[in-house]
């Protein structure tokens, strides 16, 4: 729909005015560190949906601050004695030592791996993802017991921007860094996207579903968002 650069206080950042015939109202989200997208319902208009960007550009610059903090302790590398997240909790990793290979530690995993000095992401990324294949198909289907509706496939997949999906075909895709928060945080991922069998959208209706079977929704999601960096692989 169209493009301004706004002037913030650190600076300038973009603002991307999109038109979505099914929104029902303005809505803004921080793409990145200098860019947000601004949502225009159908009966819209951008004079309207810059003076909404206006009214909250405080929370949004605040967002993009917190980005550009995480992005400043990002690190690209994985080796022995970085944190990493891992079932809710920051876990060292050690090396095992003792053995015939080069073993190291994360929590409860043990991970074969080529060198313990080397970038040891690959492997730790490969390991956790198998982990999350073999037990997140599972939690699903038991949350999946509260709801009117089951999933018609769970897949665990690598994706770079959610948490999770559902689509029309009811197909429920679940990002596999979900084995690195917490459970009860987890769980409320699945269940938001088991509502969506019902409901394809965000509506109150959905809402009132999400309410019902996870009562303190709210502050998951605030988790969530305070910890969105973990979804790109960051370590803290």
């Amino acid at each position: 729909m169209a493009e301004r650069p706004v002037i913030g206080r650190d600076g300038v950042f973009l603002a991307r005015f999109v038109r979505n015939r099914r929104a029902k109202r303005y809505i803004i989200r921080v793409l990145d560190r200098q860019t947000v997208r601004v949502t225009v319902p159908r009966n819209g208009n951008l004079d309207h949906a810059a003076a909404f960007l206006e009214k909250s550009r405080s929370w949004a610059e605040e967002r993009m601050d917190i980005l550009r903090r995480s992005s400043s302790r990002l690190q690209t590398e994985w080796r022995v004695g970085a944190d990493l997240w891992y079932r809710g909790r920051k876990e060292r990793i050690v090396p095992k030592i003792g053995g015939a290979k080069d073993v190291v530690e994360i929590g409860d995993l043990s991970i074969a791996v080529q060198s313990v000095s080397q970038d040891l992401r690959p492997e730790i990324e490969a390991k956790m993802w198998a982990v999350a294949r073999r037990e997140l198909p599972i939690l699903t289907d038991r949350l999946a017991t509260k709801m009117t509706r089951s999933p018609c496939l769970i897949t665990v997949r690598n994706q770079r921007t959610r948490w999770g999906s559902c689509s029309c075909r009811g197909t429920i895709s679940l990002n596999w860094r979900l084995i690195q928060i917490p459970l009860e945080v987890c769980e409320y991922v699945i269940l938001h996207e088991l509502c969506h069998l019902r409901h394809m959208n965000h509506s109150r209706q959905f809402w009132a579903a999400v309410a019902k079977v996870s009562p303190e929704y709210r502050r998951r999601e605030a988790w969530l968002k305070t910890h969105n960096h973990i979804i790109v692989g960051n370590l803290l």
